[in-house]
């Protein structure tokens, strides 16, 4: 994540606005001439457009000289103009041809720094407020759109950390509590309105704190961005059926503080005491609506009614996400299949499925794919039956993240390749830049290499045979997973392969699972006589 800090001088000068002095006035704090400002900003590039946003929200922070009032006025202002070119790139996004990676990036860059910067400005407002600075209480009818519009500010920008698998500032979870005790003081906190002009549906600071709250409790650092994105809608969808209570009822589920602001726990993990900074929700209105939903959505592929997904929402990707909540909102917290081992040992570690064939192949079996930049070196921290956890020290590029394929091998001798999918990642607040933990599922501790052929002579890509991995599935004879290029499959198609020096006839029982570069499908194999 780029690093948001320029010198005031520096903005200033790329705005070309005047020097602030003590005496000196904010370009903003005289109504005609931010008039022109704002209108130049609705007619703007959106991109452009964005940017400027978002120096002109950092420069009003810093900005003594607006009273609160005025200064309310401009946020909001400011934060309204940006709306349209949000949504608008937002739609080009969803709706047009995918992006090259540094567009993306662009992209990512200029959304997070403009929900960080209106998050601060709403946030430096609230704090003028709870100091009772001159001229503060003429905002008294405005709390509760203060509150929801810090609250949406904060929530959109954890979310886009959580896409990148970003560290989460303490920061994010100090002024969204702040935000809500705002509102609980003015006991605002249920009172429902517009977040912006022209933009349909209602809400209210609770709502909005929840959606913070229950996006966090969700384990996002499990979904895939696309997943994490219909995760967050559906949990925008739904805020409005939780509800926040002071102390816990016998159907609570999660609790955070307040008064001591992180993210929200689990209440199988509860408080050492109770104190009046304590939250509690529960979390089974939602969860009976997931299962509703899961149940229709698996008789009919109906889409969820009501709810913006997005685009491109494709049923299969929605019903992941409904199973993935529906894990996390249970009553009862999941129970891991195995117990989770410490330990302290290193492995080798490949991705990527060409690289990985390139291991397997066995006329490659007994090169040299130990030197230093062939492979990244991860530190396991724990393992076990399933899978393991590990630390990255160095991310190596952007190929890091949930779904990715991997070959990994034990540092000790005599050691074989195994393959794992990347299940979890995060970095940590305060870690080495560039270092993240990461969640392994092992599929397999001996796969091997396949050549596969398709019944009609070619694959799409005009090449006769192409390779993969072949897993076995445990614990059902004759089935077995196998990774091919992604997009080269037609679901349904039988295959034949040459496996271990032995011809196979391979029926297609589903599609498990798609990755950026291979798709992941379950066949019942049968070998061919000689």
């Amino acid at each position: 994540m780029p690093s948001p800090g320029r010198t005031m001088q520096k903005l200033l000068d790329s705005l070309r606005l005047p020097r602030l002095g003590a005496e000196d006035d904010h370009p903003l704090a005289d109504p005609r001439e931010a008039a022109t400002i704002f209108a130049e900003l609705r007619v703007s590039n959106p991109l452009k457009a964005l940017e400027e946003i978002s120096d002109w929200l950092l420069s009003v922070v810093s900005a003594e000289s607006l009273k609160p009032e005025r200064r309310f006025e401009v946020i909001r202002t400011l934060d309204e103009s940006a709306q349209p070119h949000r949504i608008k790139l937002s739609r080009d996004s969803a709706g047009g041809a995918r992006q090259v990676r540094p567009q993306e990036a662009k992209l990512w860059n200029v959304s997070h720094d403009l929900w960080m910067h209106a998050a601060a400005a709403y946030d430096d407002l609230i704090g003028r407020i709870e100091q009772k600075e001159k001229g503060s209480d003429a905002l008294r009818k405005e709390i509760a759109l203060i509150a929801v519009r810090a609250l949406r500010a904060g929530g959109l920008r954890l979310k886009l950390l959580y896409v990148r698998y970003e560290p989460i500032p303490a920061g994010i979870w100090q002024s969204l509590a702040r935000a809500y005790r705002l509102a609980e003081a003015r006991a605002v906190q249920h009172a429902r309105l517009a977040a912006y002009p022209g933009i349909p549906g209602d809400t209210s600071p609770e709502d909005e704190f929840l959606r913070a709250l229950l996006l966090a409790a969700s384990a996002p650092d499990a979904l895939m961005p696309p997943q994490l994105e219909i995760a967050e809608r559906l949990i925008a969808g739904m805020a409005s059926k939780f509800r926040i209570t002071l102390q816990p009822n016998a159907d609570s589920t999660y609790w955070c503080d307040v008064a001591n602001p992180r993210r929200p726990l689990r209440l199988a993990s509860p408080p050492a005491q109770l104190t009046p900074g304590l939250r509690f929700f529960a979390t089974a209105a939602g969860y009976a609506d997931v299962q509703g939903l899961l149940t229709k959505l698996d008789r009919s592929g109906e889409l969820p009614r009501g709810v913006d997904l997005g685009a491109n929402a494709e049923p299969s990707v929605v019903g992941e996400v409904l199973r993935h909540l529906q894990l996390n909102w249970a009553p009862q917290p999941p129970v891991r299949r195995s117990e989770r081992r410490r330990l302290q040992g290193q492995i080798s570690v490949a991705h990527g499925l060409e690289s990985i064939v390139g291991l397997l192949r066995p006329s490659e079996l007994d090169l040299e794919f130990d030197a230093p930049h062939a492979f990244e070196t991860w530190t396991v921290d724990n393992k076990s039956s399933g899978g393991f956890g590990a630390t990255v020290p160095q991310v190596n590029g952007d190929w890091l993240q949930i779904g990715a394929l991997l070959a990994i091998r034990p540092l000790v001798e005599g050691a074989g390749w195994e393959v794992a999918i990347v299940r979890r990642v995060s970095r940590d607040d305060g870690a080495p830049r560039g270092q993240a933990n990461a969640g392994m599922q092992v599929l397999s501790r001996r796969p091997v290499h396949g050549v596969f052929t398709t019944n009609i002579g070619r694959w799409a890509h005009g090449v006769a045979t192409v390779d993969g991995i072949v897993v076995p599935e445990g614990g059902e004879p004759g089935a077995v997973l196998v990774a091919l290029p992604h997009g080269l499959y037609l679901p349904g198609e039988q295959l034949l392969a040459m496996i271990a020096e032995r011809r196979h006839m391979m029926f297609p029982v589903a599609l498990v699972e798609c990755g950026q570069d291979y798709d992941l499908i379950k066949f019942r194999a049968m070998m061919q006589d000689d």
